[in-house]
């Protein structure tokens, strides 16, 4: 039976019934479809965040506009997490992205505390690790 061959194939009802049927077939490619973009979009940001940090803090020695991108980068993180993740409470989401989160802002924070010679420059001989 060709649901689009038949007389009442145009009608508003038949393609949504069309539509129904071949999405059974592919919800699971779907559902990892949505996995891969959803982690795909959370490395990005993070991606994105060290690439602030080594723009702004290191070659730049603009701290404070590192920690800024930094924490509204890791926010759009959060919230991605918020609206990906199906099951969880929000508190749970927030502690599961906080794991992301803490080593970005630990380097930034290690960075922007480290000592500079009299060019700007990091020392490469220091532990920038707490």
């Amino acid at each position: 039976d060709d649901l689009l061959a038949s007389r009442a194939g145009a009608t508003a009802e038949r393609h949504v019934q069309l539509f129904r049927i071949l999405q059974a077939k592919w919800q699971c490619y779907d559902a990892y479809c949505r996995v891969c973009m959803s982690l795909g979009v959370n490395q990005m940001l993070q991606v994105l965040s060290y690439y602030a940090i080594a723009h702004t803090v290191v070659e730049n020695h603009s701290p404070s506009t590192g920690l800024a991108l930094v924490v509204g980068l890791q926010c759009c993180t959060v919230a991605v997490g918020v609206f990906d993740l199906a099951g969880l409470k929000r508190q749970e989401i927030i502690a599961v992205q906080m794991i992301g989160i803490m080593p970005c802002i630990m380097t930034v924070v290690g960075l922007e505390q480290g000592t500079r010679d009299k060019d700007g420059q990091l020392d490469p001989d220091e532990n920038y690790m707490w």
